[in-house]
């Protein structure tokens, strides 16, 4: 949950570092969000379809607190994008919120030993 999104989108997050300190904020924050929008709509649905393929019960059922952590970044980054300006505290902002997830996925019980018991 939170290794896999930084390593995986390397790339990514290098070209939009770059081009903000090329000040071209508008084409960095696109990279992002575009890069967000591409996992979110091909890659978990082709993970379910794999899972189907080789066997493994996979649904899009994700529960409550990952479908409220989805929707606290999508209000997060909205509230950064939507003037279309950036400062310290709006990094501020982002930097907590993916530390404050962060820790609450370190802190969530293991559902799937609990299942087995």
């Amino acid at each position: 949950i939170i290794l896999l999104p930084i390593v995986g989108n390397a790339c990514e997050h290098a070209s939009a570092v770059r081009f903000s300190i090329m000040d071209k904020p508008g084409l960095a924050v696109g990279i992002a969000v575009g890069s967000s929008t591409q996992i979110a709509m091909f890659v978990v649905p082709f993970s379910v379809m794999c899972g189907w393929a080789i066997g493994q019960p996979m649904d899009l059922d994700f529960g409550s607190l990952n479908t409220t952590v989805l929707m606290v970044s999508i209000i997060v980054v909205l509230s950064i994008i939507v003037d279309g300006q950036a400062n310290w505290l709006q990094g501020y902002l982002l930097i907590s919120a993916y530390a404050i997830i962060a820790v609450l996925y370190f802190w969530m019980p293991d559902t799937t030993s609990l299942r087995s018991e």
